[in-house]
């Protein structure tokens, strides 16, 4: 029953943190900043409050140092929306490092496909089929089966 109540309050936090970091707070360093998860405490006495960005490293820094700088205002905006809670949790805020691996991940699958599109275009070149992978038509005119375009089955 404890688990199914701290995930309760952990998805009430993060509905809360994130409207007031995205519609409250006027700072310009917190502009792209996205509350990804929250993970309080089992006595609700700490939580934290991870986010990410996608920006260079100065950015980053900088954001995480605004986020630190105004946990004292979230924790009041906190305490006056959610009236019922007996404490409001110390902020701790943390980089999601998840999210920038997952981009990092999805860039190296693109490589990786663009890397395959690559090498089976030459290996058809290689053969001397004369097609081409993007376009997907041949040099004869033809279609795959050695029917002729624009047939009776054609749509």
């Amino acid at each position: 029953m404890a688990a199914h109540r701290q995930a309760m309050m952990a998805r009430e936090f993060l509905r809360e943190i994130s409207k007031i970091v995205n519609f409250e707070m006027q700072d310009p360093r917190m502009r792209m900043v996205t509350i990804t998860r929250v993970e309080p405490a089992p006595d609700f006495k700490t939580a934290k409050v991870y986010f990410s960005m996608l920006a260079d490293e100065k950015v980053l820094a900088d954001a995480q140092r605004a986020l630190q700088d105004a946990r004292n205002f979230v924790r009041a905006q906190l305490r006056a929306r959610m009236k019922s809670l007996r404490y409001i949790p110390e902020l701790m805020f943390k980089f999601d490092k998840a999210i920038e691996g997952s981009v990092r991940i999805s860039k190296l699958i693109d490589k990786v496909a663009e890397e395959r599109a690559a090498a089976e275009a030459a290996r058809k070149l290689a053969e001397g089929t004369g097609e081409v992978p993007s376009g997907g038509e041949t040099d004869g005119g033809e279609e795959e089966d050695g029917e002729e375009a624009g047939g009776p089955g054609d749509c």
